[in-house]
C-alpha cells in the first residue's frame, strides 16, 4: 500500500517493517518446517516407527526417529533462504534530489518527489524518478544499468526520439547539465516497474523435485503391497499375528528409499563446490538441475559479452586504418595524437569525466603516446553536445575532435599520405560515406581536425580533416570460443541487447553468432508480433536489439512456451526480472549490479562467458551421476523388497530385522550412492555430454532399478536360503545382511568408474561401507545390538561369490535389455505397475 493510505510517513512504515522482519524469518522457518513434516517419506517411517514399537524392540525406534529428524533437519536447512533482491532495490535508489520548488533550487528526500517536480541534473547526479527534459546543455545519461545501453545516451527536450527525451530513475548523468519535470514515481516508474516483476515470483518445484516426488509416491505403495503380500502369505503358513505384523512392518521399512531427498541436495551442493572454485557461485542448489536441460542462453551483450567499457579500437586516416592495439603508421599517429590533445589533459579530473574521453586517452597511452600527451593545453573549450565537439589548443596548433557532420562543414581541406590538399564536395561525401560504414561496425566515430594557431575555438573555421577514431565496448576474449562450445552441444545463445541493430550485429558477428544464418530481431518488431509469430520468429532468431526489461520477458515466456530450458546472463537492474524468470538466472560478480546478483541462480565471479559453459558442464555431469546414484539407492532398495517378499512368499523365517533393514540402508544408501552423486565430469567437453534432464529419469532410471533390483535381490535369496537349510536361523540371517550389503557394493564399484578408472571418492566410500560391515560383526555391542552372529567359512565364501555374481547378472540383464524384447517388456510391466 501507498503509505498514505495507511496514515503512515515513509519513515514509519520502514520502522514497522523493520520491526516485523524477525516475525518474518520466523513465519518461514516454520512454514519450512512443516513442509518436511507433511512429506510422505516421513510418513510411511513414522508409521514404521510406531509399528516397531509395538512389536519390534527400542532399537528399531531408535534408528527410525534418527531417520526421520535427520531428514527434516536438511529438509529444513535447504528451505529455509532469504531473498534480499528489496532490500538492495532500496539501496540502490537515490537518497536525496534536487529539485525547484517555490522557483528555488532545494534538496529533498527522493522518496518525497512527486509528478510535477523539476528535477535539477547535474554531473554525478542519480536521477530520482522518470521524468521528461525540458532544458539541457551538452547532459548526457548512463543507463547501461537499466536499459542495456552501452554508451551515454544525449539528452534534450527535442531529442529525435523518447528516448533522448526522456531521463529515469535510477540512472546516472555523465556530463552536462539540465531540467526535467518528473511524470512518475515510485512503483510507476521503470524502476517500479522491475521492482515489482521481481516482487512477484512464484516458487515452483523444480522438474528433479516433482519427479523424486513422484517415485516416492511410487515406492512407498509397492513398500506397502510388500508388507501386505508378507503379512498374508505369513498367516497363510500359520506363523503368529504379532511376528507377522513385524516383519510386515519390516517390509514396508525396506522398501522406502529414506535417503533419496539427501541425495540430490548433497549431490546439488557437490556441484555447487566444484562450481565456486570455478568462479561460478550458486545461489540456489535448485538451478544445479536446470543447469543440464538448458538449451537456449539469452545473453546480455554489455558487460556480459563485451567488457562493458569504452575503448578505443580503431584508428583511420584518409587511406588507411589500424584496429587497435596495431602497428601505427606516421598518419595514424598523427591522427591518434591529435584526438587525444583534443580532450581534457590526462592529469585533470576531467579526463575521466566522460567514457569518450578516456578510452581516446587510454588508447593513446596503450599505443606509446603517454609523454606527448602529457604538453600543456594553452587553451580549451569542452565537449559540447550542441557544437558536438571538443577543441583544444595545444604546441601551436589547434586540435578538434567531434561528430563528423559538425566538423567537415569546418574543414576547407584534408591530409592524404602527409600532403594537404583542398577538400571539395566529392572528397566530403566521401569522408561522410567513411564514417557511416565505421558506424555500421557498431563503432562511435568521431572525426578528428586540427586547424592553425590563430583559429577561434568557439567557431573553428578552414581545419584540416586528419581522420577517424572508432570507440566500442569490445568482445570479451573468451566468448567465441565459449559460443562455439555451446553450439556444439546443442545450446543455441541469443544475444538481448539495448543497443542499436548496427552495434549488435557486429559484436554478433564478432562472437560467431552469425555464422550459421540466424535473425536480428529489433524490440519494435517485436512488438508488433502476436505470441504465436513471436514463437516462430525466436526459434531463428540469434540477436535482438533495442530491448527493454518488458521485452526481456516476453521473450524468455516465449521460448519457455515452445518447450525451451532458458538460462539468462545479464548484469544490469533491467535484467533482474528476467534473471528471475529464466530456468537459469546467471549474473557477473564483478561489473554486476547488486540488485542482479542476488537475483540470480548462478553469478559469474569472474565475468567470464565461457564459465557458463563450465556450470553447463557440471550441470549434464550431475544429470549422469544422479541417475546413476538413484539406480544404485532405489535398486538397492528394491532388492531388499525383493529378499524379504521372497522369503517370506517360500515360507521361510524373516530374512532381516527392522534394525538390521535400516543399517543395511545406512550402510548402502549414505556413502556409495553419494559418492556416485558427487562425481566430477568424466570430462569438459560440452558437445559430448549428453543433455538428459527429465529423460534421464523416465526409461533409462526404470530399467536400471529393475535391473538391480534383480541382481541385489537374487544373490542374497539364494544365500539365505542355501545357510538355512544347513545353519540356525541367527547365522542365516547374518549371512543374509552382508550378502545383501556386499551385492550392492560391489555394483557401486562396477557404476562407480569414470573413464575406465574408479575415482577416489568411490573407493573411499565402499572401503567405509565395508568397514563399517566388518565392525557390526567384529564390535560386539554392534553385533549384539544388530542381533548378528559372525558367519562360518561357508557363509562368508557365499557373501563373495554372491557379491560376484550381483555385478556379472546386472551386466547381463543389461545386454538382454539391449537385445531381446522380452526383458524390455517386463521392464515396461514393472513401469506400469
Amino acid at each position: 500500500l501507498h503509505t498514505s493510505e495507511v496514515g503512515l510517513t515513509s519513515t514509519e512504515a520502514a520502522q514497522r517493517w523493520q520491526k516485523a522482519i524477525p516475525q518474518i524469518q520466523r513465519n518461514r522457518l516454520l512454514a519450512a518446517l512443516l513442509d518436511q513434516l507433511r512429506s510422505p517419506l516421513l510418513a510411511i517411517l513414522a508409521v514404521g516407527a510406531g509399528l516397531s514399537l509395538l512389536f519390534g524392540s527400542m532399537g528399531d525406534v531408535v534408528i527410525i526417529s534418527a531417520t526421520i529428524l535427520a531428514n527434516v533437519a536438511v529438509g529444513v536447512w535447504q528451505e529455509h533462504k532469504a531473498d534480499q533482491v528489496d532490500e538492495t532495490l532500496k539501496r540502490l535508489a537515490t537518497s536525496t534530489a534536487q529539485v525547484l520548488r517555490d522557483r528555488h533550487p532545494i534538496t529533498i528526500s527522493a522518496e518525497k518527489v512527486v509528478p510535477g517536480d523539476i528535477l535539477v541534473l547535474t554531473p554525478g547526479t542519480r536521477i530520482a524518478a522518470d521524468a521528461r527534459m525540458l532544458e539541457a546543455q551538452g547532459l548526457e545519461v548512463d543507463e547501461a544499468a537499466l536499459t542495456g545501453e552501452s554508451l551515454p545516451v544525449a539528452k534534450a527536450p527535442n531529442g529525435a526520439t523518447d528516448i533522448n527525451r526522456i531521463v529515469l530513475e535510477g540512472s546516472d548523468v555523465t556530463t552536462g547539465t539540465g531540467r526535467a519535470v518528473v511524470f512518475a514515481v515510485g512503483r510507476h516508474t521503470r524502476m517500479g516497474a522491475t521492482t515489482a516483476a521481481l516482487s512477484a515470483e512464484e516458487e515452483q518445484q523444480s522438474p528433479l523435485g516433482v519427479r523424486l516426488s513422484r517415485m516416492l509416491r511410487v515406492f512407498i505403495p509397492v513398500s506397502i503391497a510388500g508388507g501386505a503380500i508378507v503379512v498374508s502369505s505369513g498367516l497363510l503358513w500359520g506363523k503368529p499375528l504379532a511376528a507377522v505384523l513385524a516383519t510386515g512392518a519390516t517390509v514396508a521399512l525396506a522398501g522406502v528409499p529414506e535417503g533419496l531427498p539427501l541425495l540430490t541436495r548433497v549431490g546439488e551442493s557437490g556441484v555447487a563446490r566444484r562450481l565456486a572454485q570455478r568462479d561460478a557461485v550458486v545461489r540456489r542448489l535448485s538451478a544445479i538441475e536446470a543447469l543440464g536441460r538448458v538449451d537456449i542462453a539469452c545473453a546480455d551483450k554489455t558487460g556480459t559479452m563485451t567488457k562493458g567499457r569504452l575503448v578505443l579500437s580503431l584508428v583511420s586516416d584518409s587511406t588507411d586504418e589500424v584496429r587497435l592495439p596495431g602497428k601505427l603508421t606516421d598518419g595514424i599517429r598523427r591522427v591518434l595524437l591529435t584526438a587525444a590533445l583534443a580532450s581534457p589533459h590526462p592529469d585533470t579530473p576531467g579526463a575521466r569525466a566522460h567514457p569518450t574521453d578516456a578510452a581516446v586517452l587510454q588508447g593513446a597511452r596503450e599505443a606509446g603516446l603517454n609523454e606527448e600527451i602529457r604538453v600543456p593545453h594553452e587553451n580549451e573549450l569542452a565537449f559540447d553536445p550542441v557544437r558536438s565537439f571538443h577543441d583544444t589548443l595545444v604546441g601551436g596548433r589547434c586540435c578538434v575532435k567531434g561528430a563528423p557532420e559538425a566538423l567537415l562543414p569546418r574543414c576547407s581541406s584534408m591530409l592524404q599520405r602527409g600532403e594537404q590538399q583542398p577538400l571539395d564536395e566529392s572528397s566530403r561525401e566521401h569522408w561522410l560515406t567513411q564514417s557511416r560504414q565505421l558506424a555500421t561496425r557498431g563503432l562511435r566515430v568521431l572525426m578528428v581536425a586540427e586547424g592553425a594557431a590563430d583559429t577561434p575555438l568557439d567557431d573553428p573555421q578552414n581545419l584540416t580533416a586528419l581522420g577517424f577514431v572508432g570507440i566500442s565496448d569490445p568482445l570479451r576474449e573468451t566468448v567465441r570460443a565459449a559460443v562455439h562450445r555451446c553450439h556444439g552441444a546443442g545450446v543455441r545463445v541469443i544475444m538481448i541487447t539495448g543497443d542499436h541493430p548496427a552495434t549488435a550485429r557486429t559484436i554478433a558477428r564478432e562472437a560467431g553468432l552469425l555464422n550459421n544464418g540466424g535473425k536480428v530481431l529489433t524490440a519494435s518488431e517485436i512488438a508488433e508480433m502476436q505470441n504465436g509469430e513471436l514463437d516462430a520468429q525466436l526459434e531463428q532468431a540469434v540477436v535482438i536489439a533495442r530491448a527493454t526489461p518488458l521485452d526481456k520477458l516476453r521473450i524468455i515466456e516465449s521460448l519457455q512456451r515452445h518447450g525451451h530450458v532458458v538460462a539468462m546472463t545479464g548484469d544490469g537492474v533491467n535484467d533482474a526480472p528476467a534473471l528471475r524468470l529464466a530456468d537459469v538466472g546467471v549474473a557477473m560478480g564483478q561489473g554486476g549490479t547488486e540488485v542482479a546478483r542476488q537475483t540470480a541462480d548462478v553469478v559469474i565471479a569472474d565475468d567470464d562467458f565461457s564459465t557458463l559453459v563450465e556450470a553447463f558442464v557440471e550441470g549434464r555431469s550431475f544429470w549422469r551421476n544422479i541417475r546413476r546414484a538413484l539406480g544404485l539407492l532405489l535398486g538397492g532398495n528394491l532388492g531388499e523388497l525383493g529378499l524379504v517378499v521372497g522369503a517370506s512368499l517360500l515360507g521361510g523365517s524373516t530374512p532381516l530385522t527392522a534394525s538390521q533393514i535400516l543399517a543395511v540402508n545406512a550402510i548402502t544408501d549414505i556413502l556409495p550412492a553419494l559418492a556416485v552423486a558427487l562425481q566430477q565430469p568424466e570430462h569438459r567437453v560440452l558437445a559430448t555430454l549428453s543433455r538428459e534432464g527429465e529423460s534421464a529419469l523416465n526409461k533409462p532410471l526404470r530399467t536400471e532399478v529393475f535391473q538391480r533390483g534383480i541382481a541385489t535381490a537374487f544373490p542374497s535369496l539364494v544365500n539365505y536360503l542355501i545357510m538355512l537349510g544347513t545353519r540356525a536361523l541367527p547365522e542365516a540371517r547374518s549371512v543374509a545382511f552382508a550378502s545383501i550389503i556386499a551385492t550392492q557394493l560391489a555394483q557401486t564399484l562396477d557404476a562407480g568408474r569414470s573413464e575406465g578408472t574408479l575415482t577416489r571418492p568411490v573407493l573411499a566410500a565402499v572401503a567405509g561401507s565395508t568397514g563399517v560391515l566388518l565392525a557390526a560383526f567384529v564390535v560386539p555391542s554392534l553385533r549384539n545390538f544388530l542381533r548378528l552372529v559372525v558367519p562360518s567359512p561357508l557363509g562368508w565364501a557365499l557373501i563373495g561369490s554372491g557379491a560376484l555374481l550381483a555385478v556379472l547378472l546386472h551386466h547381463l540383464l543389461a545386454a538382454l535389455g539391449k537385445n531381446y524384447p522380452v526383458l524390455a517388456a517386463s521392464a515396461h510391466h514393472f513401469r506400469s505397475n
